[in-house]
């Protein structure tokens, strides 16, 4: 047994390490408890749609029944043109929540405990899906670094990550928020990304096709993401579009799936609004000409390198990758860029209440690479 133990690797036990700070700092914090906390803000918005369709019974919230009459204040709406009302948030969060959902409301109903879907048992279900999402997210992303990097190198990168950026933050005070979700996804979506290249298959293009699709309905700005696999091995751009034109049934069996995800959510708007597309976001915007570039960087208001200093040697690694050309770098880089400028040019750049930019953990598993790259060359 001690053999056993012995032979795990250092980027493993760090995985491990992270999961137990984490998961004791929710049960000793136990701020499921606590009314204001967990379901609140965007949280709301993203959570709505179990509640309503499995709870109240009425996901359009125009004839909910008595209970949602005790509770209306929980759901936030938003009026379309036709005047129905509708969610503002697309429903990709919910998708994630929706196993601890049910596990909380099966075991809430058996114990007797308020079964309204926003007590205590629903709190620590969207806790545990926290954790849950950390979990993945930190172990697609070594995944992913092994293929690069030493297990020591690894093991650092994780490490700094999960306790040195407000990635950490996200996990265990203001749970619920998409970005440790987006992460997870996004980790897994590389690494199998890579692993399409390397041998193409349908189960790798199913399973791309859903993790994209899904990371767009959670937040349609990860369309950005995309470039990845477009910029993957542009050195050799000739073979890779040959390996495309190739393995094109497989490409639109992945497109297939990813739109096979937004299938509730373009009934819902259909259902709700009239429309299969609805932006809910009408009074809110991007101002692309006017991108608040320094302000997002160094601001004392939620500048990013002023709250996750961490991120630096990310960019000096992304630096240290090009010039010495190292492979795929563009694919790596660019991506955060574009991604990092798009959310300079949103209205609300510092993103509201907020531990630095929050936005920026969703490429996060990007900057990873950077990051383990500056510690390599270092």
């Amino acid at each position: 047994m001690l053999q056993y133990f012995q032979n795990i690797k250092k980027d493993v036990w760090v995985v491990i390490l992270i999961v137990f700070v984490s998961t004791y700092t929710i049960f000793n914090l136990k701020h499921w408890n606590k009314e204001s906390h967990i379901i609140a803000w965007d949280v709301v918005s993203y959570y709505g749609y179990l509640p309503a369709t499995f709870i109240y019974g009425d996901v359009s919230l125009e004839n909910p029944n008595e209970k949602f009459d005790e509770y209306q204040h929980i759901f936030w709406m938003e009026t379309s043109p036709n005047g129905a009302k509708v969610f503002k948030t697309s429903m990709g969060m919910s998708f994630l929540y929706a196993p601890f959902f049910f596990a909380s409301h099966i075991y809430a109903t058996a114990t007797g405990k308020i079964a309204n879907g926003y007590t205590a048992p629903y709190k620590f279900g969207i806790a545990m899906s926290s954790l849950c999402f950390m979990f993945i997210g930190f172990l697609f992303l070594r995944k992913l670094l092994r293929k690069y990097f030493s297990s020591n190198v690894v093991a650092l990168t994780l490490l700094f990550i999960g306790l040195g950026t407000n990635y950490y933050y996200y996990t265990v005070i203001a749970v619920g928020m998409p970005h440790i979700y987006l992460f997870g996804l996004l980790a897994a979506t590389i690494y199998y990304t890579t692993l399409w290249h390397e041998n193409p298959t349908f189960k790798i293009s199913a399973l791309l096709g859903c993790l994209i699709g899904l990371m767009i309905l959670v937040r349609p700005t990860m369309l950005i993401v995309l470039l990845f696999p477009l910029l993957y091995h542009i050195n050799t751009l000739k073979k890779t579009l040959l390996l495309y034109q190739k393995h094109l049934v497989l490409l639109l069996f992945m497109f297939v799936f990813s739109c096979l995800v937004w299938i509730p959510q373009l009934a819902y708007w259909k259902y709700a609004t009239g429309n299969f597309l609805y932006y809910s976001y009408s009074e809110e915007g991007f101002y692309f000409t006017d991108p608040q570039i320094f302000n997002v960087l160094f601001s004392f208001r939620k500048g990013w390198l002023l709250y996750t200093p961490m991120m630096a040697f990310a960019l000096i690694g992304f630096i240290l990758m090009i010039k010495k050309k190292a492979k795929n770098s563009y694919a790596f880089v660019i991506p955060v860029v574009i991604y990092f400028y798009v959310a300079s040019c949103w209205w609300d750049w510092w993103f509201g209440g907020s531990f630095g930019q929050r936005t920026m953990i969703d490429v996060m598993p990007f900057l990873a690479i950077g990051l383990s790259f500056f510690i390599q060359t270092i």
